[in-house]
């Protein structure tokens, strides 16, 4: 049901279907890409469809590169970004001064309050749009904005990035990109990773930078914590969102200077999650794969120290190398009192069974100590 004085603002967002949502998306972007072809480039609110036939991409190992010169007419990014924390400007240009209502493809009430799904007019993805926060508020990540993004995903297959200030945001109004793929970045196989913060993350395999990745049931309290502690530490940060993993690329605190021998572009979200665009031919035919590989490393960071020290000082390798059934053969267990506590079943279903708790490793091991009490 849509209601809310007429504006027509999609209240039940996450009871309806994932097919239902995406296809809502995927029309309403139609629609105005189809309106802005028949119009004049100044009028346009979306410039062109960036998978297009003028599109020129081109796989670099896991990664892609694309030329679209298209891309080049818009603005550049502010140069005054020095602090990840940024207090909101009302004076400066934000999303709230947007006047022509067709640039709001969806509005939200999402039970971590309003947003709007806005059309990007520089599109770099498929279905490539904008969700902005309707309050007046900086482009700083917290755990309402991460509650309204789980929230959107998990009704959906659509992904979304965001870009903190400092890392590639060019508006500090908040706001995510959401895009209608899997990244190329999701195609790496995702294996365990170290602590942070007392908890197991994940982490892309053969991915040549700093990634964090982590359940999107853990988005609260773990990757908020994360971004707490980078934006304390005054470190740019790029996350990458799916219907199921959060990705989190710390950034140096200072630029490398090296990056634009290799790339002409500040390597921020589009890149990390595995797309980076040019727009000459010359770029498109120098950027080589190891190019790639050099400028993910050198583009992100680990996450500030104490976020990766271990509680107590506890010891990783010491704690697995203490396996279940070395832990359990210590354990003397009397054969009755098992046997007491096993469920009574009809004599018609067999007692051992594999899928049987008694029949599993830790259950042998302790079997195999009997008489030894």
């Amino acid at each position: 049901m849509e209601v809310g004085e007429g504006e027509g603002i999609v209240t039940d967002w996450r009871l309806r279907s994932a097919a239902e949502n995406d296809q809502r998306l995927r029309d309403s972007f139609q629609a105005v890409l189809v309106e802005s072809a028949a119009a004049p480039p100044d009028e346009r609110l979306i410039m062109y469809d960036a998978c297009d036939e003028h599109e020129v991409k081109a796989p670099l190992g896991r990664f892609r590169k694309r030329l679209d010169a298209r891309r080049n007419t818009k603005p550049k990014k502010p140069d005054a970004q020095l602090q990840v924390c940024t207090p909101f400007n009302p004076n400066g240009f934000h999303f709230g001064k947007i006047r022509n209502d067709r640039e709001r493809l969806v509005k939200l009430m999402l039970e971590a309050g309003r947003y709007d799904i806005l059309t990007n007019k520089f599109p770099l993805f498929p279905g490539h749009m904008l969700l902005v926060a309707r309050a007046l508020v900086p482009q700083q990540m917290n755990g309402l904005h991460l509650r309204a993004i789980r929230e959107l995903l998990q009704a959906s297959s659509f992904c979304a990035y965001f870009n903190s200030w400092g890392a590639s945001a060019s508006v500090n109004h908040f706001h995510c990109h959401l895009i209608d793929e899997a990244p190329p970045v999701t195609t790496f196989p995702l294996v365990a990773g170290p602590l942070v913060a007392g908890a197991r993350c994940l982490m892309p395999q053969g991915f040549p930078g700093f990634c964090y990745v982590f359940p999107i049931s853990m988005t609260i309290p773990h990757v908020e914590g994360a971004i707490h502690a980078m934006q304390a530490e005054n470190q740019p940060h790029n996350l990458l969102f799916t219907p199921r993993f959060v990705y989190v690329f710390p950034k140096p605190i200072e630029r490398p200077l090296r990056t634009f021998e290799l790339y002409p572009e500040t390597v921020g979200g589009p890149e990390l999650i595995g797309s980076f665009t040019v727009y000459t031919d010359g770029w498109f035919q120098a950027l080589r794969e190891p190019h790639i590989d050099e400028l993910v490393r050198i583009n992100t960071s680990p996450l500030p120290s104490r976020m990766l020290q271990r509680a107590g000082g506890s010891d990783d390798a010491a704690v697995h190398s203490s396996t279940t059934t070395e832990r359990a053969s210590t354990a003397i267990i009397s054969s009755c009192l098992t046997f007491d506590h096993l469920p009574r079943m009809p004599p018609t279903i067999p007692m051992h069974r594999e899928d049987w708790p008694q029949d599993r490793p830790i259950a042998k091991a302790l079997t195999s100590n009997e008489g030894h009490v």
